[in-house]
């Protein structure tokens, strides 16, 4: 008797089913090949927010938050620079006064967009935004799928999803 075709069937792993921090780093490494990305050449001397005191400090870390926007824009798209930029905030210091929530820099978020829509990762939405296309959609998911093979070695709860 032939199995049910509902039992042969095996779930793809999405972006989804990752843990966030291994995604990025793995989908960092990813975007450094495509020929589209590439950091700007003030992107050394720059601050990622106006709550930050000094630039990042590793040397790729536009790759970083290029595939960390790439990730947000999957999860949360269709999604556009300002409510991206609510995702990097944090608490600027004020001295004596109390601290309040700033934004991170839009320029970066939205140079880095332009970049991955150049690439074809990502494309303007009807009601607005940004959205995954389906080559970005499968460079998340492909990502995902190595990122959790080397995962289920590491963290055998992880093999149940």
């Amino acid at each position: 008797m032939a199995p049910h075709p509902c039992e042969a069937f095996v779930q793809m792993t999405t972006h989804y089913d990752v843990p966030g921090e291994s995604l990025v780093q793995a989908l960092a490494q990813a975007l450094k090949k495509e020929k589209d990305i590439v950091p700007p050449d003030w992107s050394g001397f720059v601050k990622t927010a106006v709550h930050k005191e000094k630039s990042p400090v590793q040397p790729d870390w536009w790759y970083f938050r290029t595939a960390s926007i790439l990730r947000k824009i999957g999860i949360n798209g269709p999604i556009g620079t300002e409510r991206l930029s609510r995702h990097y905030s944090g608490a600027r210091d004020r001295g004596a006064k109390p601290n309040r929530s700033n934004n991170g820099s839009r320029k970066v978020i939205r140079l880095i967009m332009q970049q991955l829509e150049i690439a074809g990762l990502i494309e303007k939405a009807k009601q607005g935004g940004r959205s995954v296309t389906s080559k970005g959609q499968s460079i998340l998911d492909n990502t995902a799928f190595d990122v959790k093979k080397v995962l289920e070695k590491e963290m055998s709860l992880l093999s149940k999803y």
